[in-house]
């Protein structure tokens, strides 16, 4: 038997631990086993362990296998059929474009401010209809604000719902319109998940996300998701606060808000703003990233249930099944496209009239195609990072790194689990 790649070793002061990635088990070992493992891991192809008992234990882990590049087939294998698999639709819908925010970097606010009429609404059903070998149903709501369309969501959900399909949604909203009528309706809406941003503590979020007549919302907006919450507790809420150089420090303070007991069950993320362009001088680096993180588990003793690896966290981008539908019933793969001409792949007619982006998403951002990942300890939980990285990287011959942050801080991640579960 040899030593996967896919294990990883590592100490932390007098503590000893062991990681795979393809099976995504984690364990913590004595001193002995350590030195041993470190010993045999050290021969890559002549693995030796006289303790049958860890040798099973081992085996189940995937920790050592019969041979890597079986273990790298059965596992693209097994990716390939859910990238595949026929039996599920995945749709994010944009009713609108339109927001009632005035936020600056804001992709959506330099569009028109279009609705989803209703015969675009029965091209969505229809659409729908057409994908025959579908059982489940799985729509992310996003816009421009989609709650300025909610009547629209309303008539959708309901048609789907009368669909032979098991179906659930999500919602990706600024949160100033989840008023007492909106969250009346979640839960028959089979709404299971809202995200909402922030942008730091009130005076940054004020000067960044505003109304379009410039009044503030960070008070409206927290007060929108402690009653969503008090209202609809099953409801997963995730509050996402964008971080560059201006805010970090916001962060910690949002934090210790939201472990008060009122936002208990509410999820804090913090979310690094993203600069493809190159053109944001107050975005952190990969390294600034990472450093921040170990700031906050190793300092402040902030975890986040979310950081350890997931398995099978490949973008659904690259599945033909998933598609993001824009208000005049143009498509795209990438919500990062919405809005933009040039990014429409086709129209809910089933015309293609962008066939080269289509597969560019499809397979050319495959990472099973690049080397570097194949080699790569963590691909059977990273899946290949985005997708939309990857394409732009690819065809423009830049530099954008696609790999996600836990690349360069898997031992941290790994602390930041151990600790949640002591």
């Amino acid at each position: 038997m040899i030593w996967s790649k896919y294990s990883y070793l590592f100490q932390e002061g007098d503590r000893f631990y062991l990681y795979n990635s393809l099976s995504n088990s984690f364990a913590e070992l004595d001193r002995d086993s350590y030195t041993l493992l470190c010993k045999q891991s050290e021969k890559k192809n002549d693995i030796n362990i006289s303790d049958e008992g860890l040798k099973e234990i081992l085996m189940k882990m995937k920790v050592i296998v019969d041979n890597d590049h079986d273990a790298f087939l059965r596992f693209k294998y097994r990716t390939l059929l859910r990238r595949f698999a026929n039996t599920h639709l995945s749709l994010t819908i944009n009713p609108t474009l339109d927001c009632n925010f005035a936020c600056p970097y804001c992709f959506e606010g330099k569009h028109p401010q279009v609705y989803m009429s209703d015969q675009v609404e029965e091209d969505v059903v229809s659409f729908v209809k057409r994908h025959e070998m579908v059982k489940s149903l799985n729509v992310v709501w996003f816009g421009g604000e989609p709650l300025l369309a909610f009547n629209r969501m309303k008539s959708l959900t309901q048609k789907f719902l009368n669909m032979d399909l098991v179906y659930e949604a999500g919602m990706i909203t600024n949160g100033y319109l989840l008023t007492d009528r909106v969250i009346d309706h979640l839960t028959d809406m089979k709404i299971k998940s809202i995200q909402v941003t922030v942008e730091g503590l009130k005076d940054v979020h004020d000067g960044r996300r505003c109304l379009k007549n410039g009044y503030p919302t960070f008070d409206k907006i927290i007060e929108n998701i402690k009653h969503t919450h008090i209202v609809c507790p099953d409801i997963k809420l995730n509050v996402r606060v964008n971080i560059d150089r201006t805010n970090e420090l916001d962060f910690l303070e949002l934090y210790k808000l939201f472990q008060e007991e009122e936002f208990k069950g509410i999820y804090l993320t913090p979310a690094f703003v993203d600069d493809i362009e190159k053109v944001n001088k107050c975005v952190l680096n990969t390294e600034e990233q990472n450093n921040y993180i170990n700031r906050l588990l190793r300092e402040n003793g902030i975890v986040f249930n979310r950081f350890y690896p997931s398995p099978g966290q490949e973008c659904f981008v690259r599945n033909p099944n998933s598609v993001v539908i824009g208000p005049e019933g143009e498509l795209y793969k990438c919500w990062n496209d919405v809005g933009k001409a040039d990014r429409v792949y086709g129209y809910l007619d089933g015309r293609i009239t962008n066939e080269p982006l289509l597969f560019q998403y499809l397979a050319a951002s495959d990472p099973f195609d690049d080397e570097q990942c194949k080699e790569c300890l963590l691909l059977p939980v990273c899946g290949g990072g985005c997708p939309y990285n990857r394409i732009k990287r690819d065809s423009e011959d830049n530099k954008i790194n696609v790999c996600p942050l836990i690349k360069g801080n898997l031992k941290n991640y790994l602390l930041n689990h151990c600790a949640i579960k002591q």
